[in-house]
């Protein structure tokens, strides 16, 4: 990594500074909306399993994902450019 840490402050000190950095990303919708889509994914695929109908609805969420991510990229809300 190009780190040359010798002591547990300065390991603490680049810590915090990594997690400044770091903190828009973990604060922001697009994290939160992924995260959310993989949880209705999997859950879609449980619940397929088992032969629940309710998995058509968890399966609508995670398309639906597409639609209203581009028009939350369209409105400027979303600034990350992932895919």
């Amino acid at each position: 990594m190009g780190h040359n840490i010798q002591s547990i402050k300065e390991a603490c000190a680049l810590a915090l500074r990594v997690w400044r950095e770091a903190s828009a990303f973990f604060f922001s919708i697009e994290l939160w909306l992924m995260v959310l889509v993989a949880m209705a994914t999997v859950g879609g695929v449980f619940l397929a399993f088992m032969g629940s109908p309710f998995s058509i609805l968890a399966f609508g969420f995670a398309i639906a994902y597409v639609g209203t991510r581009a028009v939350l990229h369209a409105k400027r809300i979303l600034h990350w450019p992932f895919i």
